[in-house]
């Protein structure tokens, strides 16, 4: 396995990402793998985290909406689709109702609602983001058959539609599990020669877990 060693925390590591120790031995066992391009863009989440982060991707999928319905190409029939599912999304609002996405740091803005409110988002969010994925497909936003690997300028909308864990359930929660940006077939190769035990490509990103730490594979 090639070592590119260009790598610092500050390089590799977005800021907003927490760290616990279980992360940090992780980082430190592969930082030395990547290339310029890739970074760790999410580590540690604990319980309070878990709920945040719905509100973040029911922000970013809101927000992606509202870019979708300005776009006059897209067609009558596909813009109502997606109306459509804004108003679904709005019966479950947070409070306060926007922030989340623009947080500079994980939890940030607080909701007010109640954690079995967020749940309930949760199962509301997950249905909306398999209909909007659709709509993109099908209005061409993005292209399916490049989802495993997609441009640059399409990993936003992926974003948008990408699966979130119900709070508690995330092995975020473990300490062992990072999201990995840059060219996710890279990313994909590199981790499973570490001993990743869990490589899930999410389009926008690479999903990984090292449950057994970091170690070559030869």
């Amino acid at each position: 396995m090639q070592q590119f060693n260009i790598h610092s925390y500050s390089s590799f590591v977005r800021p907003a990402v927490k760290l616990v120790p279980t992360t940090q031995k992780i980082l430190d066992g592969i930082m030395p793998y990547f290339p310029a391009s890739c970074k760790c863009i999410a580590g540690y989440l604990d319980a309070k985290d878990q709920f945040w982060k719905v509100n973040y991707h029911w922000d970013n999928l809101v927000w992606h909406i509202d870019i979708f319905l300005k776009n006059g190409k897209i067609s009558y029939a596909l813009r109502e689709c997606a109306k459509g599912i804004k108003n679904v999304l709005m019966s479950n609002a947070p409070n306060p109702i926007t922030g989340y996405r623009k947080d500079s740091q994980v939890g940030k803005t607080k909701d007010i609602s109640s954690p079995e409110k967020i749940i309930a988002r949760h199962s509301i969010l997950k249905h909306c983001k398999k209909e909007f994925e659709r709509i993109l497909i099908n209005s061409k936003t993005v292209c399916e058959k490049s989802k495993r690997n997609p441009a640059n300028d399409e990993k936003h909308w992926w974003l948008a539609v990408a699966p979130v864990a119900l709070p508690g359930n995330s092995k975020h929660g473990t300490g062992y599990a990072l999201d990995l940006s840059g060219d996710n077939r890279e990313i994909s190769f590199i981790c499973k020669g570490l001993g990743a035990t869990l490589v899930f490509n999410e389009a926008s990103h690479v999903h990984v877990e090292f449950a057994k730490g970091v170690h070559l594979i030869v």
